[in-house]
């Protein structure tokens, strides 16, 4: 189990950001952090967040302010994390020379270096960083990108250039390995057509040979479509792991495996993604659809609703259409799951907050497939469901001997850390 042992102080807002990185440095004692003098609003330009960190060894000791950044959003925060030796160097994103960039920081020696792409994702051992055009990402997912810059030529359906990149520290070079309009002719479907495509959530393999993204695509009704694929680091051998149309939150479980919850190929994703459920004619069905089976992110699933959507936590096999369901009678919600490379048998993930405006971290054990409640904790409900709402995001640290998690449950932003007692 685990109990919690730290929180932030209540003087300010204090987060870090999205499920798939850790705050906590390679010894387990530096926990890093932005600060911020509101909570229940969009970042825009002009606002700016103090980059620091907590010493966990020393609760009297406050938050240690390293610098500023005048990029954020609540989601992923500015990508801040450990590099390299993950206890004397930081990366993060900021706007510098008027673009979007990446920021490698000595603590130490204070020594800086700028690359000009903001990063997503960085391999384990700091090698390289996968890349989006954070201009586009703009206008296309506001709530996880930046402000700051509006170029309206990023704004369209389709842009050209659009993609991937691949940014080398060792030698700085900056290559496209995906093109948006390449995926555009994998299989095609009616519902592309006249929909606002994109790319997100870039996570890398723990041996950094390959990485996973989505591919998604808003329709002109207004639904949102998913595709999984898995690449080559130089994006080669690209796999199309889930083409349901539907997927969410993911994580990889080892190097041939991920954890996620998406939707699994049947009748009714197979009408969605051909565009015909849209059809004047079947729009009563729509409509009885809706009401026959209630479920979403907050609600969760039953039986019924997860057979006709196919949702629930899948376990992929890479480059491989197997996969392993898991019964919505254990987990059915949406959350945001992450793996223990320590334990590969146990996963952490969360639940959005429910109709009472509490929201629930939790571990899952695939072989033994129990589920243990670690932390009940409080939303503000008129935060709920908004651009500027606060997941928990549960994030290990490199030992898996703590958990930290985003939280408004002391009444502001704050953090929580749990620290592990028992198996």
């Amino acid at each position: 189990m685990y109990k919690k042992i730290f929180k932030t102080p209540e003087d300010s807002n204090y987060f870090f950001g999205y499920y798939d990185k850790s705050p906590f440095c390679i010894n387990d004692n530096k926990h890093l952090a932005l600060r911020v003098d509101f909570f229940d609003r969009l970042p825009i330009w002009g606002d700016v967040a103090d980059i620091g960190f907590f010493d966990l060894n020393d609760s009297e000791g406050g938050f240690q302010k390293i610098c500023e950044t005048n990029i954020f959003n609540w989601q992923q925060a500015n990508m801040l994390q450990w590099f390299g030796d993950k206890h004397t160097k930081i990366a993060f994103n900021n706007l510098e020379r008027n673009k979007f960039n990446s920021v490698i920081l000595d603590l130490h020696t204070g020594n800086k270096s700028i690359f000009d792409i903001a990063l997503y994702d960085i391999s384990n051992d700091s090698s390289y960083a996968l890349c989006i055009d954070h201009e586009r990402h703009h206008w296309v997912r506001r709530a996880y990108s930046y402000d700051g810059i509006s170029n309206i030529k990023k704004k369209g359906n389709q842009i050209k250039d659009d993609g991937i990149y691949k940014l080398c520290f060792i030698n700085e070079k900056i290559s496209k390995i995906i093109d948006i309009a390449d995926l555009l002719n994998i299989k095609p479907l009616k519902s592309m057509t006249q929909a606002s495509h994109y790319v997100e959530h870039i996570m890398i393999s723990p041996n950094n040979k390959r990485f996973a993204f989505l591919h998604r695509w808003k329709a002109a009704s207004g639904d949102i479509y998913s595709r999984l694929y898995t690449c080559n680091h130089d994006g080669s051998n690209l796999y199309l792991l889930n083409d349901s149309g539907r997927m969410s939150h993911f994580c990889w479980i080892n190097d041939a495996q991920i954890f996620g919850w998406g939707g699994s190929i049947n009748s009714f994703s197979s009408l969605k993604q051909s565009g015909l459920i849209s059809h004047p004619f079947l729009s009563p069905f729509k409509s009885l659809y809706k009401k026959l089976v209630h479920s979403n992110a907050v609600d969760g699933h039953n039986s019924l609703s997860s057979m006709v959507t196919g949702d629930s936590y899948i376990i992929f096999n890479d480059l491989s259409k197997n996969f392993e369901k898991i019964s919505v009678k254990i987990i059915n919600k949406d959350g945001h799951p992450s793996y223990n490379h320590n334990n590969e048998n146990l996963v952490l993930t969360d639940t959005y907050p429910d109709k009472n405006s509490k929201a629930s971290i939790f571990l899952y054990n695939i072989k033994n497939k129990d589920v243990t409640i670690l932390d009940t904790l409080n939303s503000l409900p008129h935060t709920d469901n908004t651009e500027f709402r606060c997941d928990l995001h549960p994030k290990w640290s490199f030992s898996g001997k703590y958990i930290s998690i985003d939280t408004l449950d002391c009444g502001s932003r704050g953090i929580y850390v749990y620290e592990k007692t028992s198996l």
